[in-house]
């Protein structure tokens, strides 16, 4: 773990696509290798919705208190963009407070996993990005891909709009893959890696009854080292992975 950034951005594909589970499974390993670990999402919308929010969930799932003005400092009702769930509030978003925020607080743990909202092009302003928090944090990011049709094009689309704002990739995580795996699922992981040349830093299994608005675990609990790559402490190998796949295809 000695090449570990100090903030990790975690983003995804698309919404719904695992990057509040994928997060909380590598907190929970990141703690376990003895790191004092931080998650902060800084920006929350959808706050009228019933159930646990993305960090609470993750801090109930760690088993550890937490402030949620500390770790969630951007709070908006709809769940939409934060740009345009802020002007149905009608509040100004206080930008560089959150930006200062989430740099202090990241500078008190020796690792951060920061939250996005949605995907690297979700809106805070007109002309301020999702993907441009991760520039500002200095915090490499790690984008969280489904497994089966359309993940292609999400993930290309995902690699090329963080290169046009300046923001480094660690790699792809994969969550929610089936087994047994549909030949998308099987045959997509390769080409991740042969044609876009990302690295696939890990695979969270497909975890039926997950529900984080619903504060359901399941399952994820037995998900560890086996999951996710030697840069987060872990013992996940793509080549093994990949090469497990090509038997299957």
């Amino acid at each position: 773990m000695k090449d570990l950034p100090k903030a990790v951005f975690i983003t995804g594909t698309d919404t719904g696509v695992g990057k509040t589970a994928v997060t909380a499974a590598l907190a929970a390993l990141l703690w376990k290798k003895g790191l004092v670990t931080g998650v902060i999402k800084p920006f929350q919308t959808g706050t009228e919705l019933e159930g646990l929010s993305d960090a609470e969930f993750i801090y109930a799932f760690l088993g550890r208190d937490c402030v949620l003005s500390e770790v969630s400092p951007c709070r908006l009702e709809a769940p939409l963009s934060p740009y345009r769930a802020a002007a149905i509030e009608g509040v100004d978003i206080p930008l560089e407070d959150i930006i200062e925020h989430t740099r202090d607080y990241i500078s008190r743990n020796d690792v951060t996993l920061v939250e996005g909202a949605g995907g690297l092009c979700v809106p805070v302003s007109e002309s301020y990005m999702m993907a441009d928090l991760a520039v500002d944090l200095d915090a490499p990011m790690v984008i969280v891909a489904r497994p089966g049709l359309g993940t292609l094009n999400h993930t290309a689309l995902s690699l090329e709009y963080a290169g046009q704002r300046g923001a480094q990739v660690l790699g792809v995580v994969i969550s929610g893959f089936p087994e047994p795996a549909d030949v998308a699922s099987a045959t997509n992981p390769a080409v991740l890696r042969d044609v876009f040349s990302v690295d696939i830093l890990g695979v969270l299994p497909l975890l039926p009854g997950l529900d984080v608005e619903g504060g359901s675990f399941s399952g994820l609990k037995g998900v560890g080292e086996s999951c996710f790559s030697p840069l987060f402490g872990g013992e996940f190998s793509a080549d093994v992975f990949l090469e497990r796949l090509s038997r299957k295809a």
